[in-house]
Order: structure tokens, then C-alpha cells, then sequence
């Protein structure tokens, strides 16, 4: 019953055009699972860099016009130390790994099938953008990857004065 509420709050949440959210908040300590089954940890995965944590599902229609914007963000700002990563919420691995065989993504993507990270982060709604800095806290929430967000990466990989 949880996940068909989830999946219908998500279903609801992918076509809205709510406001960004900003405030601070520290990642939760919670272990990511990869495509391939094996695990990590968030902060891990982050490696204390700035990174973008993209919340999406291949149902999701607002996350696939999403998606090759943020194949743009990771190939232009990985060099500048940027990480972005994809969390799949609610998905079995099979209905991932039949996606990521049709479409090329150039960034990890990992499996949250039973909403735990999702909800660690205090996320409902997909698509959602989570801006990440180097301390691992939580900067800028946003259902896309919008000019106000690109401007919070581009601030947070500047190099200090």
C-alpha cells in the first residue's frame, strides 16, 4: 500500500511545477544500491565533491526531458569536479537495466526500488535535483536542472578566493 501512495504522490509530483526549494540540510548516512547489485555508500558515491543527485523513474516523462540536460552537466562540469548521480525510486532492476540498455547515460545510476533513500532524503516527488557541496549538505532542491540551479553548481565548483 506504501509504495502504490509513493508511486501515486510521485505520479502527481512529476507533472507539477512547484518552486525550487533551498535550504541546507546534511546528506542522510545511507548505502546506495548499484545497477549491478552491489552497494555503497552515499557519501561514497559523492566523494566529497559538489554533485548532483537526479531522483527519477523511466515512467517519469518530466525525468526523461531531463535527462539529456544532465548528460550535458556531467560531461562539461566532471572535469571540474562535479558528480552527478541518478537514483531510480521504485523500479526493479530489470525495468532499469532493460532502460539503461536503450539509452546511453554516462553517470552512475543507482536502484532505490523500496523508496529508502528517497525517503532518508525527504523526497516525494519526481523529478527532483538535490545539489550537493562538498560537505556533503544538501544546497538546492529543484524539479529541474533550471538557471537558478546551473548558477548554485557554477558558485559551488568556483574555486575559492
Amino acid at each position: 500500500m506504501r509504495s502504490c501512495l509513493w508511486l501515486l504522490l510521485c505520479f502527481v509530483g512529476c507533472a507539477s511545477n512547484r518552486p525550487p526549494v533551498a535550504r541546507a540540510a546534511v546528506l542522510p548516512a545511507v548505502e546506495l544500491t548499484r545497477v549491478n547489485g552491489g552497494g555503497e555508500s552515499l557519501k561514497a558515491a559523492l566523494g566529497g565533491s559538489v554533485a548532483v543527485i537526479d531522483l527519477w523513474a523511466t515512467w517519469c516523462t518530466a525525468c526523461e526531458q531531463q535527462r539529456p540536460k544532465l548528460e550535458r552537466l556531467h560531461e562539461a562540469y566532471f572535469a571540474r569536479g562535479l558528480r552527478v548521480i541518478g537514483l531510480d525510486v521504485g523500479e526493479t532492476p530489470s525495468v532499469l537495466n532493460a532502460y539503461l540498455a536503450a539509452h546511453r547515460t554516462s553517470y552512475p545510476i543507482y536502484l532505490d526500488p523500496d523508496f529508502r533513500v528517497a525517503d532518508a532524503l525527504g523526497e516525494k516527488r519526481l523529478p527532483t535535483l538535490l545539489v550537493i557541496d562538498r560537505e556533503g549538505r544538501i544546497i538546492r532542491r529543484s524539479p529541474a536542472l533550471d538557471a537558478q540551479t546551473l548558477a548554485t553548481i557554477k558558485a559551488l565548483l568556483a574555486p575559492a578566493p
